[in-house]
């Protein structure tokens, strides 16, 4: 699909229009999947739609940006319309601060981390059933700390080989440790297929945007090529984003216990949950005192 062709779908652009953003990987083109944004400053929630073979998903973004994590992944967009030169302008401000950018977004999601840990904690004390979740976001965020400290954007297709291609310094030497506490090494095409059904169902109830399409699309892409270990830390990605979604609502939410047991491969034996919250705690902790000898 061509930049015409896009536009001719939109319609007549009031705003500048790009491909690529967050929602963008390297499998995209694989899987005739088109993430577009366009920069009307509007906060609406992402329109995913079908044409013909193609998937169409269409974000809203803001020139004027400022969160750091966001501005990242927006470096490489591949714009189609852009008459004032302002997508270009904000681009080009991004690679003169990337160093600034990708500083903070790592100490963000470490921050991050830690709260997701020690929610976990605290739902463990209080026998809530969604103590798991908050380990496996923890562990999430922790490997995008990792990786933006090494000046790599979290990619959830890509996250697993990004961090297997680190050299074992500074805060790489924790790579190893985090990897195995995601559950990668359960990863079978029997057990993938379930969590991706159930990932696909909780992505319906929460986003009701047609998510699940895209979902399903990749993690059968990385299935068929035998990337099995990927695709488990994929779903686990998507299963977080989407828990985010109603993580400040959980007491509301108790019904999705049943989905994401499944989505995102819980474990409920209260000595592994355990291990995996004091383990995090361990490197959350070594990871900040790093983060503060920084500049």
């Amino acid at each position: 699909m061509n930049h015409d062709e896009i536009l001719k779908i939109l319609g007549t652009p009031n705003s500048p229009i790009a491909i690529g953003g967050y929602n963008s990987d390297s499998f995209d083109t694989d899987c005739q999947i088109y993430n577009l944004v366009v920069f009307d400053g509007k906060n609406l929630a992402d329109v995913i739609t079908k044409h013909e073979s193609k998937i169409i998903k269409t974000s809203h973004g803001n020139i004027s940006e400022s969160n750091s994590e966001t501005l990242l992944s927006y470096e490489n967009l591949q714009i189609i319309h852009d008459e004032q030169w302002e997508l270009k302008t904000l681009i080009s401000k991004i690679q003169k601060k990337k160093n600034t950018l990708f500083s903070a977004s790592a100490k963000n999601a470490l921050v991050e981390s830690q709260l997701a840990i020690s929610k976990a904690k605290n739902a463990l004390e209080q026998e809530d059933p969604f103590v798991a979740c908050w380990i496996k976001s923890g562990i999430i965020l922790l490997i995008d700390s990792i990786l933006y400290q090494n000046q790599i954007l979290p990619n959830p297709v890509n996250a697993l080989s990004s961090m297997r291609t680190l050299k074992q310094k500074n805060t790489n030497q924790f790579t190893d440790k985090i990897i195995s506490e995601t559950g990668i090494e359960r990863a079978t095409e029997s057990l993938l297929s379930r969590m991706l059904k159930s990932t696909c169902g909780f992505s319906d109830m929460v986003e009701k945007n047609q998510n699940s399409i895209i979902i399903e699309k990749k993690a059968n892409y990385l299935i068929q090529n035998s990337l099995l270990s990927d695709c488990y830390l994929y779903l686990n990605y998507q299963n977080r984003n989407i828990f985010y979604k109603i993580k400040n609502s959980l007491n509301r939410n108790l019904d999705k216990i049943h989905v994401l047991k499944t989505g995102f491969d819980l474990t409920h034996a209260q000595s592994e949950l355990l291990s995996s919250i004091d383990s995090m705690y361990d490197v959350t902790n070594a990871l900040l005192t790093l983060s503060h000898k920084s500049p």
